[in-house]
């Protein structure tokens, strides 16, 4: 399968007539080992064509509808690995994932050098880290009930740089791919974020 769905990349890029989303598809098929036979369901990107710096800012939402038989074997597979984590995500990760603290700094950092106070925390100016933290939750697609997570950091050109699978974060992330096994519907939920 890893042969073909490398064919398949190359295939689009030579022929030049693959789509940014066929290649987005083809990318996180890759990464995360989702079976040929599972269609897509959901598609949402911005932006959803590069410009003059490639893809800033980038966000994706990817799902895929899996037959029961090829998500049980996805499961069993990513079970067995042990480089997924069983669902919910823990708060204290998506605070990394979310960039929370680098976020604050940033806005007290840059208070100090204009000399300026911070609004008052809570405002829309300075929020808390559990107003951020909710606001980048509503962001999100929903967590399933039940499955595994795993995440994928490159630190620069998330869709082609080399990635590192990070079990826990303990420090903010500039980009990433997470994907939800949902056991419950046969879905891989996927999210790729960069702020960058």
């Amino acid at each position: 399968m890893r042969s073909s769905l490398i064919t398949a990349v190359l295939s689009c890029a030579v022929l030049a007539g693959c789509t940014t989303r066929e290649a987005d598809e083809l990318t996180l098929r890759r990464e995360f080992k989702i079976p040929r036979a599972a269609r897509v369901v959901t598609y949402e990107a911005t932006p959803s064509e590069p410009g003059w710096f490639g893809r800033e800012g980038l966000k994706i939402t990817m799902v895929f509808q899996l037959s029961g038989a090829d998500f049980n074997d996805l499961a069993r597979a990513a079970g067995d690995s042990g480089k997924w984590q069983p669902l919910p995500i823990p708060d204290g990760v998506l605070k990394h994932l979310a960039g929370i603290r680098t976020s604050r700094e940033a806005r007290a950092r840059s208070a100090r050098e204009s000399g300026m106070s911070l609004p008052p925390e809570g405002s829309v100016y300075n929020p808390t880290e559990q107003q951020i933290l909710e606001r980048f939750k509503q962001s999100m697609p929903a967590q399933p009930r039940q499955g595994l997570y795993q995440i994928k950091t490159a630190g620069n050109d998330i869709m082609h740089a080399p990635k590192t699978i990070r079990p826990t974060l303990d420090a903010d992330v500039n980009d990433f791919m997470l994907a939800m096994l949902d056991s419950r519907h046969h879905n891989v939920v996927i999210r790729v974020s960069t702020n960058y």
